[in-house]
């Protein structure tokens, strides 16, 4: 009768914490999958290249590689999460005991072990000892960032989060059900034969002062709460934040396996009553960005690193991705709903009637937050989930422009000048090579037969001081002998701004322009100063059949020199001046070189090189992508300004850079900071054509 009123209890309780399990996650993964197809989606079925998402989630989810961006974090989320792969096996032998144990009696079912079944008691014993001892890495991770989020308060941690409170609480009564169960199973009765008499065992036996029948009682207690804290856990968790466990390895395994740097491509010629031009209204968003709302885990990681945030505005890269989730949760039921039960052709009217827009109507997702996005990155690289918010804060910008024709009246005149004069400076498309003026630098209309184009690009064309970057570059290469040549008027902008700023329209029409230009002369290597033009070209231009192998001029000079095409002599002030550098988001992060740059500038300054306190991929952008170079900053505290502080703190006197747009962030910066008599800001080609053998 005992045995029999066991197993009724236990499938009663283990049928419902499953059933709720599933259907919680398929209900969320239902209103996910209302969403819109994107172009991921089309590529996926394609191609679903299975060894590139396989590759994601065990790099990510077994490894916890983004995690250990922030080591110790990571090794506290890992003490947590592979003590929960370890106690796989000691809640399976619950599970198997409860459900299909019925050939056991009463004290088989709470001492049986499917590791001593299959390999015997040796093996059984080393598996307890080796869950005795995680379960004290477990409670210091969970008392890790309970003190983060309670006691330090971490920025980043900003919600008030009960869920945490529930699921810290759940896995350390996991852990602490289970050391006490041991030792109790140690000094009991009926049960310690079968039990590992470790030192810990026993030690928390001679704590809990039990012994005997008292031991068996308490031990069975123990049993019960920890697997009533799994079945807690299971109805819990896929409807609190930390549902993450489910989604994030999902969002792993759907991961673009396009460059990081590409956004995708809009269909402009759709002109159905449901195209959509951007995005505002839930169901419309591509469904990876919903997916990414079910993935977060609100950790803050990404507003940590945003350079909007850390200098007091408004975005808040954590808020994109949570307000997405709630209006997944809220809007897309009624969605779901309509597209039951209404006909096909009347659906958008349907739709329509409903108010599914997000902008503005959550607090993260106002159009001042949208608009203050340099799309540096940090916050994707930041993310341990895997998340994009910027892809969902473009989608939304393209909203605002193409749709709405709303957008920061600053940036009118930069889209109107690239529209009339292919840059976002207005100067006349006419003198785009003057800068070349007496240098001999031949155009692809002069002579094609060139092993290399140069890309100028609008700031080396038209800004005074990013022309003598151009002027410098040009130098290099006619010393390495390198046959090249530009495009000069027939060069337009490649676009960068006017895409990431939502206006795809005139991106597209300036792409597909320049895609052309360059095809028609058979164009096949492309070498460029600026980091914008280098990931648009590389990574978007494909998009309009323009595949090129193309350069960033940090590359090619340090080619150049390994190669030694060019001999670079150590500058006269390395012995007593310092160098730092300052990395560019968009050569960066979005095409991880890192190297390449800091080697040019090592030459310069006799292997010495001072790092700011972010570099690499937590460099600090510095405030121009994204089209804010055509925007106003808003706030007292700008991104410019703390970046060139932080490259100023390292004690250097040159400050280089690799990116026009860095080149006028970071003089501005010294400027303002009264330095400007004292500190070069000073591009890498600068520094080589400047101490050239």
């Amino acid at each position: 009768m005992e045995t029999l009123l066991f197993h009724v209890i236990f499938t009663v309780l283990f049928l419902i914490a499953n059933v709720v399990f599933v259907r919680a996650i398929l209900y969320r993964l239902g209103l996910v999958f209302t969403a819109r197809d994107s172009n991921f989606h089309e590529d996926y079925k394609k191609n679903p290249n299975l060894s590139f998402r396989l590759k994601s989630v065990f790099d990510n989810v077994i490894l916890q590689k983004k995690l250990f961006n922030e080591p110790l974090r990571g090794i506290m989320h890992a003490f947590i999460f592979y003590g929960f792969l370890i106690y796989t096996i000691h809640t399976t032998n619950q599970m198997v005991a409860g459900v299909f144990g019925y050939w056991m009696d009463i004290n088989q079912l709470y001492s049986f072990s499917l590791v001593e079944a299959i390999l015997g008691s040796g093996p059984a014993h080393a598996y307890e000892l080796m869950v005795q001892i995680i379960s004290f890495f477990v409670l210091s991770g969970l008392a890790y960032f309970a003190g983060r989020r309670w006691i330090t308060k971490a920025k980043g941690l900003d919600y008030h989060s009960p869920a945490s409170a529930i699921v810290i609480g759940l896995i350390a009564t996991l852990m602490i059900s289970t050391l006490i169960g041991e030792g109790a199973k140690a000094v009991s009765a009926t049960y310690s034969a079968s039990s590992n008499q470790s030192f810990i065992a026993t030690g928390i036996a001679a704590i809990l002062g039990v012994s005997g029948s008292s031991a068996d009682l308490l031990y069975q207690i123990m049993w019960w709460v920890h697997i009533g804290t799994v079945f807690a856990f299971m109805l819990y968790v896929p409807t609190s934040k930390h549902s993450h466990l489910i989604f994030a390895p999902i969002n792993f395994f759907f991961a673009t396996d396009t460059p990081k740097g590409a956004l995708s491509k809009m269909d402009l010629e759709d002109e159905s009553e449901d195209a959509i031009w951007g995005v505002t209204n839930v169901q419309d968003f591509p469904w990876p960005n919903l997916l990414d709302g079910m993935a977060c885990i609100e950790c803050g990681r990404c507003q940590v690193q945003c350079p909007a945030n850390r200098t007091g505005k408004v975005l808040n890269p954590k808020a994109i991705i949570v307000d997405l989730k709630h209006a997944l949760l809220e809007k897309m039921p009624e969605v779901q709903d309509i597209k039951k039960k209404t006909a096909a052709d009347k659906l958008a009217e349907a739709l329509a009637e409903k108010d599914t827009s997000v902008i503005n109507n959550y607090d993260g997702l106002t159009e001042e937050a949208l608009w203050g996005c340099t799309t540096c990155y940090a916050c994707v690289e930041a993310c341990p989930v895997g998340n994009n918010q910027v892809n969902a804060i473009v989608e939304m910008r393209r909203h605002l422009v193409l749709t709405e024709s709303n957008f920061p009246t600053e940036l009118q005149g930069a889209f109107q000048n690239m529209e009339n004069n292919s840059n976002p400076w207005g100067v006349g498309a006419h003198t785009r090579a003057d800068w070349a003026e007496g240098l001999g630098v031949k155009t692809m209309a002069e002579d094609s037969n060139v092993d290399i184009l140069y890309w100028v690009g609008c700031a080396g064309a038209f800004d005074d001081r990013s022309k003598s970057v151009a002027q410098s570059f040009v130098k290099i290469l006619q010393k390495a002998d390198v046959n090249f040549g530009i495009l000069g008027t027939e060069e337009n902008c490649s676009g960068d701004s006017a895409r990431r700023g939502g206006n795809e329209y005139l991106y597209q029409t300036l792409a597909q322009m320049n895609v052309d230009t360059m095809n028609g002369y058979n164009v096949k290597k492309v070498v460029t100063a600026c980091p914008h033009c280098y990931n648009t070209i590389k990574n978007e231009y494909p998009q309009f059949g323009g595949d090129f192998e193309v350069f960033h001029h940090s590359e090619y000079i340090s080619q150049l020199a390994s190669e030694g095409k060019i001999d670079v002599a150590v500058a006269e002030d390395a012995a007593s001046g310092k160098y730092t550098y300052h990395d560019s988001c968009y050569i960066g992060r979005y095409n991880d070189i890192y190297d390449a740059p800091r080697d040019v500038v090592k030459k310069i300054s006799g292997g010495k090189l001072e790092e700011p306190s972010d570099h690499h991929t937590k460099g600090l952008c510095c405030g121009a992508g994204g089209a804010q170079m055509w925007m106003e900053e808003q706030g007292e505290d700008r991104v410019n300004v703390k970046r060139t502080n932080q490259l100023l703190d390292t004690g250097a006197d040159t400050l280089a850079v690799a990116c026009p747009f860095c080149m006028t962030m970071m003089s501005d910066g010294v400027k303002d900071a009264g330095k400007a008599e004292t500190v070069k800001v000073k591009d890498i080609s600068e520094l080589v054509a400047e101490n050239l053998k």
